[in-house]
């Protein structure tokens, strides 16, 4: 008798899900244009992101894929006046040459800033043990419009067509 119940139950799982799979609108994700020949900070930055699930989609649709060798830090954010901050931090490819990084900033569903990294920070290089180039180029400092309360949504670009979401608090 128990094992009937538990075989039971296991079918109405199957099926349950096989229900909601089937009853889920079929999302066509944009493709990237294989035309495109603009680097990837370009084709990210022509697209809207109004938050983190966007990005993931526009990333996807620019042709970039999630990189697991990248980590990043936002050291501040510092208001500068009533319409402006900026933002100092650092991206690095654990794996990279020196090759500079791009770095960009979505607010309110639009690209504000979008700069290249540029020299080192030795206690980043110190901690995660760095080296063969990948210390070199990955401070950034951008300044950008952000209302108090907003928050930006920021990116970081990286060689083979690879990204990764650079989590920031809201702007001061």
């Amino acid at each position: 008798m128990q094992r009937k119940a538990i075989i039971g139950f296991f079918i109405a799982v199957v099926v349950g899900n096989l229900v909601l799979m089937l009853g889920q609108p079929k999302a066509t994700p944009a493709r990237p244009d294989p035309n495109d020949k603009r680097p990837g900070v370009e084709r990210l930055a022509s697209r809207p992101v109004g938050g983190y699930a966007d990005l993931q989609e526009a990333a996807a649709a620019a042709g970039l894929r999630l990189s697991r060798r990248f980590i990043f830090s936002i050291d501040s954010i510092v208001r500068i006046d009533a319409q402006r901050v900026t933002m100092d931090g650092w991206v690095a490819d654990t794996d990279g040459d020196g090759t500079p990084l791009d770095v960009i900033i979505f607010v309110g569903g639009s690209a504000v800033a979008a700069a290249a990294t540029k020299g080192e920070i030795p206690g980043v290089t110190r901690y995660y043990h760095l080296g063969f180039g990948a210390e070199k180029n990955i401070a950034f400092q951008l300044t950008f419009p952000c209302r108090a309360g907003q928050q930006p949504v920021v990116a970081g670009i990286g060689p083979k067509e690879r990204y990764v979401p650079v989590r920031s608090d809201p702007c001061p």
